[in-house]
């Protein structure tokens, strides 16, 4: 042990001490490492129970009650456990990703635009924002058919470039200062459950609880900084001195004035029941916007190629990957691959645009052109990364979803890893979410309806119905369409269950990783 440190005093595994930090490659130049992790399969259970402490339950007791919850999806004690990763992936795979927000703001909350002329520093003008709903953002940012540009060529995106132009408020983490940034993208994420938070001069903001805010002591979400919760339709957590910061008053300091954030007391929750959310990714270094007049995060902080040279590596498809469109599904490939001659010509078609992308890139940098705008002609093949904090719930939601069959390889390929880490940081909660969440399935009312008259249930368990059988006809007579007796058919296929394990010998040193993305930066002099 390093002199003047003391062993950890918050629950570990050792299964997870043993790959965090180390890197695992996905595709051909991406990778997911497990940064940090808080919380075990034991948090899970101490938040069910509440009334014991560490070390006083079977082992047995603990994966009991861990499949109970996951199987009836009581998920809020699995919100306990968080992970912390570090990611690299093709910008297409990427674009898939940030789909999965949980982190959200409700419906009505606005956030703060500095009108024309706030950049000189005057505060009639710093004090007079422009405010915009974030649904209203989401619903720009949509194509629209009927507008056009002012020289009348087709641009159904005119409203998103317009909020794109506008300048959003954002605090310097260093100094405190209101700066501004813009608007990358808006995304609603779903009906979530929602809590108003009320400070004590008034402002509120609506946010799911793991939404992060800038407190006295830096970024938290609301659960973590205050143990906020839902218990019967009331808000409890705990009650004290607690800070955010908000957009503060401007002050004169010397010729200039100055408008930073300064820190109220939270007053109370509210449980606001079930709304509509929504989230916006902004532009850095500062992954934070102004809502509401309060400091709010926003979930995903993604590599920056406005402030930093973008790596030059490009995602190519193996043969295997390399595929025709499906004639079943509108966003799916066929199974087997297209064929070696077409996928040389592929590549070959691509490696071209992507020398004339990346050299392009690189002249423009080194002719000094803003970044901000030599990357804008980079393919979605190019990889970018992030860091990306996630509870255990949400994680396990996210995975149901992208190990799925039905979604695009590559993040599944994603998909696999994460599950690999989940599986020895939580590994009962890992098992149940593969029993009742991957292998299993749901059932319609129809399809219970179809399997009762084939199956007799009683005291003594199950018998099949002497000489019972239904045909497709007598199916659609129980009001089961085409494509939904096809489903139910493929739902009775036996499968075996997957077994999402890390591959240690492929896991990289950070130093290692660092330096391929170093390699590719282009060399720019100065």
């Amino acid at each position: 042990m390093t002199p003047g440190t003391r062993p950890t005093r918050r629950p570990t595994v050792p299964a997870a001490e043993e790959i965090l930090g180390g890197y695992f490659p996905v595709l051909d130049h991406g990778f997911v490492a497990l940064v940090d992790y808080m919380g075990t399969d034991d948090s899970v259970e101490r938040a069910a129970r509440v009334s014991y402490g560490y070390g006083t339950r079977k082992v047995s007791r603990t994966r009991g009650l861990v499949r109970y919850l996951r199987r009836h999806l009581h998920t809020t004690p699995s919100e306990m456990v968080e992970f912390k990763f570090h990611c690299a992936m093709p910008m297409f795979v990427a674009r898939q990703w940030v789909r999965h927000r949980t982190a959200c703001l409700a419906e009505g909350t606005e956030a703060h635009f500095d009108p024309p002329g706030a950049e000189a520093g005057r505060p009639r003008e710093l004090r007079r924002p422009l405010k915009l709903p974030i649904e209203e953002i989401w619903r720009r940012f949509r194509a629209a058919r009927d507008e056009s540009r002012p020289d009348r060529r087709p641009n159904p995106f005119l409203s998103r470039d317009r909020v794109r132009r506008m300048k959003l408020r954002q605090v310097d983490e260093e100094t405190l200062a209101l700066g501004r940034t813009r608007v990358v993208d808006a995304y609603r994420n779903g009906v979530k459950p929602v809590f108003r938070m009320v400070l004590e001069d008034g402002k509120s903001i609506e946010a799911t609880p793991d939404h992060r805010f800038l407190f006295a002591g830096g970024w938290d979400t609301l659960r973590g900084a205050t143990g906020l919760r839902e218990t019967g339709g009331r808000a409890v957590w705990r009650r004290g001195d607690c800070f955010v910061r908000v957009n503060g008053a401007a002050e004169k300091r010397g010729r200039r004035w100055f408008h930073g954030a300064e820190l109220v007391r939270i007053a109370r929750f509210e449980y606001a029941g079930e709304r509509e959310t929504y989230d916006l990714e902004v532009e850095g270094p500062h992954h934070n916007f102004v809502a509401n007049g309060i400091v709010t995060h926003n979930s995903v902080n993604e590599y920056s190629g406005r402030y930093s040279l973008m790596p030059l590596l490009f995602y190519r498809p193996e043969p295997d990957q390399f595929a025709f469109q499906s004639a079943t599904s509108n966003q799916g490939r066929a199974p087997g691959p297209a064929g070696a001659d077409l996928y040389r010509e592929a590549v070959r078609r691509w490696e071209e645009a992507r020398a004339r992308a990346a050299g392009d890139y690189g002249w423009l940098v080194g002719e000094n052109v803003a970044r901000e705008l030599a990357r804008i002609d980079l393919p979605l093949s190019t990889y970018t990364q992030w860091y990306w904090k996630i509870d255990l719930h949400n994680l396990l939601h996210f995975l149901t979803l992208r190990v799925d069959d039905h979604a695009q390889w590559e993040i599944r390929e994603y998909g696999r890893v994460i599950a690999g880490m989940v599986k020895r940081v939580a590994p009962l909660s890992y098992e149940a979410w593969v029993d009742y969440q991957v292998m299993g399935d749901k059932l319609s009312h129809g399809e219970i309806r179809a399997l009762a008259r084939l199956v007799a249930a009683d005291g003594e368990g199950l018998a099949a119905r002497s000489g019972a059988g239904l045909s497709n006809a007598d199916l659609a007579g129980l009001g089961l369409s085409g494509r939904e007796i096809r489903e139910l058919k493929e739902k009775l296929v036996p499968r075996e269950a997957p077994d999402y394990e890390l591959d240690l010998a492929t896991m990289r040193a950070p130093e290692e990783v660092a330096a391929e993305m170093s390699e590719a930066v282009p060399k720019v002099d100065g």
